[in-house]
Parts: C-alpha cells; sequence; structure tokens
C-alpha cells in the first residue's frame, strides 16, 4: 500500500512484523511508546511503528481501506513523530491572511477546519490543517506547511456550496471527507495571531484577549497528542521553551462562538478582530457581537 505521510523525510515501509518499543514509559493494550519509539494498534486498521523521528513501520489488516490507515498515519503517528522531532504540533488549522499567520485552535467540532476552508475560498492562503507543526527561528514561531487537504463535515461543505459526491471520505460510508485546498503556501511563514475556540449555547461572539500566564496555560492544553509527553520527558522540557517564546511573541484570543452561527457569519466577525489585531496590535479587544 502507497501512502501519503506529510514529510517527505521520513521512511514509510509496510511490513508484517512491526518492531517492539525497548523499556516503554506508557504501556497500554493498544499503545506503548518511550523517548523516541512508538507503537499503536487500531481495531479494524492495523499496527504502527514511529521511531527516531525518521521511521515508520505499518501493517494494516485485510478488510483496512487506505483511507482509514493514512486518517491514523497523519493523525497520531504524524503527532508521534514530530515530538521525537521535538517539533511542537499545535491542534489546529492554519492560514495567511492579510500578510499574517492566522492559528485557529480549538477540541474537534469547534469549527478551526471550516472556519479555515472558508478563508482560503476567500482569498487566503492554506497552511495547515488539525495539525500544525510550530517552530521557534530567531526568537520567532513559524508554522511549517505540510498539507493540501482539509477534513471537512458534510454539513460544512455545503454551507460552502462544496459537493461531498465528488469528495473522498476519511472513511467509508463516514460524513467527514478530504477537500483538497488550490491556494496553499509551501513555505515556512511567520505565526502572528492565535485563536482558540470554544462553542458557546449564547447567541453573542466574544472575543477575549489572553494575557501572562494565561496564554502559556492555554497554549499547553492546545498541543496535540499532548498525553504522549508523560513518556517523552526530553521532548516535555523543550515544549516549555517554546510555549515561552509564543507566549511572548504572539498575539492570543479566545473566541466564545455561538454553536448554530453559520460559517460565514463567523468568518466575517473573525476577519473584523484580525483587522484591529493588525492594525494595532497592543490594542486590548474586547468585543461582543
Amino acid at each position: 500500500m502507497i501512502v501519503n505521510f506529510p514529510l517527505p523525510d521520513v521512511n514509510i515501509k509496510e511490513t508484517e512484523v512491526i518492531r517492539a518499543v525497548k523499556m516503554p514509559l506508557i504501556s497500554t493494550d493498544n499503545l506503548q511508546l518511550n523517548q523516541n519509539e512508538f507503537y499503536m494498534q487500531i481495531d479494524g486498521v492495523g499496527k504502527f511503528c514511529a521511531c527516531n523521528g525518521k521511521e515508520i513501520e505499518f501493517n494494516p489488516e485485510p478488510d483496512a481501506s487506505q483511507s482509514s490507515v493514512e486518517l491514523y498515519l497523519n493523525g497520531s503517528v504524524y503527532g508521534a513523530i514530530l515530538h521525537q522531532r521535538m517539533i511542537l504540533p499545535l491542534h489546529g488549522s492554519s492560514f495567511v491572511w492579510k500578510e499574517h499567520g492566522v492559528l485557529l485552535c480549538g477540541e474537534s467540532g469547534a469549527g478551526k477546519s471550516s472556519l479555515t476552508a472558508g478563508f482560503c475560498f476567500s482569498g487566503a492562503e492554506f497552511l495547515t490543517d488539525d495539525v500544525t507543526p510550530i517552530k521557534i527561528e530567531n526568537h520567532k514561531p513559524v508554522i511549517i506547511p505540510l498539507s493540501d487537504r482539509i477534513k471537512l463535515w458534510n454539513d460544512s461543505l455545503i454551507q460552502m456550496d462544496q459537493k461531498p459526491c465528488e469528495l473522498v471520505a476519511i472513511h467509508p460510508g463516514h460524513d467527514k471527507y478530504y477537500l483538497p485546498i488550490k491556494n496553499v503556501l509551501h513555505n515556512k511563514f511567520p505565526l502572528h495571531f492565535i485563536f482558540l475556540i470554544e462553542v458557546s449555547e449564547y447567541e453573542n461572539i466574544e472575543f477575549i484577549p489572553l494575557t501572562g500566564v494565561q496564554k502559556f496555560t492555554a497554549l499547553r492544553n492546545e498541543i496535540y497528542r499532548w498525553e504522549y509527553l508523560s513518556a517523552m520527558p526530553a521532548t516535555e522540557q523543550e515544549y516549555i521553551k517554546i510555549l515561552i517564546e509564543l507566549a511572548s511573541s504572539v498575539e492570543i484570543v479566545k473566541i466564545h462562538r455561538p454553536k448554530t452561527i453559520p460559517i460565514m457569519e463567523m468568518i466575517k466577525h473573525l476577519k473584523s478582530n484580525i483587522y484591529h489585531l493588525i492594525v494595532n496590535s497592543d490594542e486590548i479587544i474586547h468585543e461582543v457581537f
């Protein structure tokens, strides 16, 4: 099986025998890992191993689809490889708008992918979906773009006049699809703004800027597959340094997003808030629409 993976310099091999993790610091029936080795088994899909930030082995089950295998390779296994390389992965999607790097973070269902897709249909340049690798270069955070497609639910696609029947489902019979994006930026780009999206039962949108230790704590909670770090002490120590740099150099705003607000309506308010941040990054913004 030939599979797609975001990092071109990783050696990926399909094999019948997956190597074992030596001296795992986390060990369950389906997961074992330490600082440099990772093993995962997913029922109905297969077994996966990632080592030293540069090698992946996988053994798919006979009935596993390629899209199912790629879903885990590009998710949990990708996260493990980034952790092994000490490249901070944040759980969010990103794009370039008005020459500024914007990252949307939040739990599954918060709308980070659909909002990113909507921005890209409005002229933004696409960077990442769901997992966003961050590095610090010259004391400034940069986004490493490694994708050209976005995972979207059927109802989000319909809101943006896209046809799910013409797209590949992430699982056979699943209601979520891969949407290819045309205006993709392939070079690293500075990160300027992070929005942390929380779904709210209230009718109003609220933008709340974070400061000081609030920023560090909020970013720590957005690390993709953060639960791996208890077995990766060297990576966790390095991430503390990266998070401190991020918190000191990036504007971070929490959003309370109404559950039922349409995608394009939410994008209108986001554009307004980003504009204010661009005009005056020192201005405190606390808007309720």
